[in-house]
């Protein structure tokens, strides 16, 4: 394949923009041009392959992948999920957890399932394509609606909701938070901005919540500046592994 278009018609928009920026190395080296378009409310990303075509396509097959374990699986999670949690970060932090699990198995079942096309519909193929992993996730989200008044009891959703975030496989050991023009960055070790992907359409205390759970951190430091409410909601979340400095 010379050229590969990869569209939606708004429901993953922003992973089009993902997808856009994982590629930026090819661009730097010349291997690739791309160019993002919306037109009649659909979205669309063109990629021109003018050298390394393999490696070109394996990369965006894993930026698929990922995208098809985060934004897809919460997507479906989140629909399927009939516990009533009210507060709405609560419910967020929740379904991410859910998300996380067993992240490794999702992701070679969703990588087996890519078929790179010349023309690539990212709506049909949730739609169509993943009925294998739909039905691992529909089975979590069975067992959650099958037990919903005794998950939605205070104490005993909040000790799950920290079960589920411990039990995460952890892809940075440490990170820390830092208040930036009333939102919260998320910083490596190194204090640079962590490498993961988010929705960027979510709220931004909804980003934080995401990007600490699909971290899994051993560590949060917590720095100047930080939400009194957020504060909170990340130390009760991660216990132990909270350290404050202010």
């Amino acid at each position: 394949m010379k050229e590969v278009v990869l569209s939606t018609s708004g429901l993953f928009g922003s992973c089009l923009r993902y997808i856009d920026k994982r590629l930026e190395p090819f661009k730097k080296s010349g291997a690739v041009a791309t160019c993002l378009a919306d037109v009649d409310g659909r979205s669309s990303l063109a990629i021109s392959l003018k050298s390394g075509a393999h490696k070109v396509a394996s990369a965006i097959v894993d930026a698929i992948a990922d995208i098809v374990i985060t934004d897809c699986k919460f997507h479906y999670i989140e629909t399927t999920l009939k516990l009533p949690i009210e507060d709405e970060i609560n419910r967020h932090a929740f379904i991410r957890a859910l998300t996380g699990l067993d992240r490794a198995t999702d992701l070679a079942l969703a990588k087996s399932l890519i078929k790179l096309t010349p023309n690539f519909l990212l709506d049909s193929f949730y739609t169509f394509s993943l009925d294998t992993l739909k039905s691992r996730w529909q089975e979590v989200c069975a067992l959650a609606n099958d037990n919903a008044c005794f998950l939605i009891c205070d104490g005993t959703f909040r000790e799950l909701l920290r079960f589920l975030i411990s039990n995460l496989e952890s892809r940075e050991y440490e990170v820390h938070l830092f208040g930036r023009d009333g939102g919260v960055e998320v910083l490596s070790r190194t204090l640079k901005p962590v490498n993961v992907y988010v929705n960027d359409e979510l709220s931004a205390d909804a980003q934080v919540v995401s990007k600490l759970i699909a971290l899994a951190p051993k560590r949060i430091f917590l720095h100047q500046d930080i939400n009194p409410v957020m504060q909170e909601f990340v130390c009760n979340l991660f216990g132990s592994c909270v350290v404050i400095n202010n």
